[in-house]
């Protein structure tokens, strides 16, 4: 390893407010960088299973799936051990899982924890950083279903449970709960989406944008195993100047792919307009700087698809960005952090929302609640992309031997990618604290990549997988 870090002057996030990307100097010295914080992504569990289990059986109950729920003081602890107070669609969907576990969050249990309630009144507060998985009692089931907008169980319970669980969430209620409850029982049947028709659509601002790196470092190198794949008959790539609105919606309307990778920015703005700041928080931006809202999108039925959007925001917002006070407060970076907070709040972005709750519903998307960094993309010491571990999990892992492999599962490694990194982190840390300056920017950029890499959420059940190429 290099003395020092190839430290960039600026950075930049992946967020459109409606005039320009977000950038800012990057400060010399950045205490945030350093404090020496609890972080749940520091343990060491490991996510494999005895050799014997495959992790993707999540029906095995030494594997297990479950729903987590706020928990209910009114309710009899015996009560609490059921989803009675949850809604039809997720009682229904519990009782067709087999009477799956449900198990309760209290803000006094902190992110380590679920407590899981039993028919007899007794009840266990499980550790979720190194959790017995499973089914039975004092267990975790392997894959979670989070039931519960971000202001009742937060992005930072998500975060945590990720790192040793396979975690999604559903925050829908009524005719668009049903509408996604019911495709699931049924798998999609009678709703089509080509497994052979993955679409990719990358927005290029530039070289000196951020879109021109996640052009390449996301999106291209996605498109090249893709595109090496003879099997995917009907793939298509949409770039340059035909990275715009229509041409994304027309392509989903034809082909109705099943895998969906998109890079753009994300829009947060116009930051002096409330009510669209916040309808349109995290939709993708095209080539022609136009927000693609949910009105475009209602055009296309996703009929199961999965869609990853690497963009700001295109999951969710939150009260207060996790990546408040790492640079000036008067920097656009702070400014369009701190608006969203404000205006937005904690909550699913519009895009996903409305898609997973449409007729035919998406089955998963994939995104950022926080924005990412050029700066985190690629290595700063030989400037190779850092993308790997992300390409894999949605192509390879989703891909692999065409079998129906869960997203939670496939999305497993860039979470420990995330904890490999949290790792580093601290010992950047103790090399500052034994009198090493020039640790404080590999510390900067450690905490950076792993706060980038633990923010990336499953909006939708964590089961669902491609479906089968025959």
């Amino acid at each position: 390893m290099t003395d020092e870090i190839n430290r960039p002057k600026d950075v930049q996030i992946n967020a459109w407010n409606g005039e320009r990307t977000a950038g800012d100097v990057l400060p010399s010295r950045t205490p945030w960088a350093q404090s020496q914080r609890l972080v749940p992504a520091l343990s060491t569990a490991q996510l494999a299973a005895p050799q014997e289990i495959d992790e993707r059986n999540w029906s095995d109950p030494r594997i297990g799936w479950g729903v987590v729920l706020l928990d209910n003081d009114v309710l009899s602890n015996s009560d609490r051990s059921t989803a009675v107070d949850a809604p039809p669609a997720i009682r229904r969907l519990i009782e067709k899982r087999s009477n799956a576990p449900v198990l309760r969050w209290r803000s006094s249990l902190g992110q380590g924890f679920l407590r899981r309630y039993y028919p007899d009144g007794n009840f266990h507060d499980l550790s979720t950083l190194a959790p017995k998985v499973g089914t039975g009692k004092g267990c975790i089931p392997q894959y979670l279903l989070l039931y519960g907008s971000p202001t009742q169980l937060p992005w930072a319970l998500q975060y945590a449970l990720q790192m040793s669980l396979f975690v999604g969430r559903l925050d829908l209620v009524d005719t668009a709960l049903d509408h996604y409850v019911d495709a699931l029982i049924n798998d999609w049947q009678g709703q089509f989406s080509d497994p052979k028709a993955p679409v990719v659509w990358s927005v290029d601002l530039g070289k000196n944008d951020i879109t021109w790196l996640m052009a390449r470092a996301v999106a291209g190198k996605l498109w090249e195993k893709i595109d090496g794949n003879n099997d995917l008959v009907r793939r298509r790539r949409i770039a340059d100047t035909s990275a715009n609105g229509s041409s994304l919606v027309a392509s989903l309307t034809e082909l109705s792919p099943a895998l969906l990778i998109t890079t753009s920015h994300g829009m947060t703005g116009p930051l002096d307009d409330d009510v669209r700041l916040k309808s349109w928080i995290g939709a993708p931006v095209d080539i022609d700087h136009k927000v693609v809202d949910g009105t475009q999108l209602q055009m296309w039925q996703p009929s199961g698809a999965i869609w990853y959007s690497h963009a700001c925001c295109s999951a969710g917002s939150d009260s207060v960005s996790r990546y408040k006070g790492l640079l000036p407060e008067s920097g656009t970076i702070s400014t369009v952090l701190n608006r969203i907070a404000t205006v937005a709040g904690a909550a699913i972005a519009p895009v996903p929302r409305a898609l997973l709750g449409a007729e035919k519903p998406l089955r998963a998307f994939v995104g950022h609640v926080e924005p990412t960094f050029d700066w985190t993309l690629r290595d700063p010491a030989n400037k190779q992309v850092l993308t790997h571990v992300l390409c894999s999990a949605l192509y390879d892992r989703l891909y692999l031997r065409y079998e129906r492999n869960p997203i939670g599962w496939a999305l497993q490694k860039v979470y420990r990618e995330a904890g490999a990194f949290y790792a580093a982190w601290q010992d950047a840390i103790a090399g500052i604290n034994a009198g090493e300056p020039s640790m404080r920017d590999f510390a900067l950029y450690r905490q950076l990549v792993a706060m980038d890499r633990q923010t990336l959420v499953i909006i939708g059940d964590p089961t669902v997988s491609l479906p089968g190429i025959a």
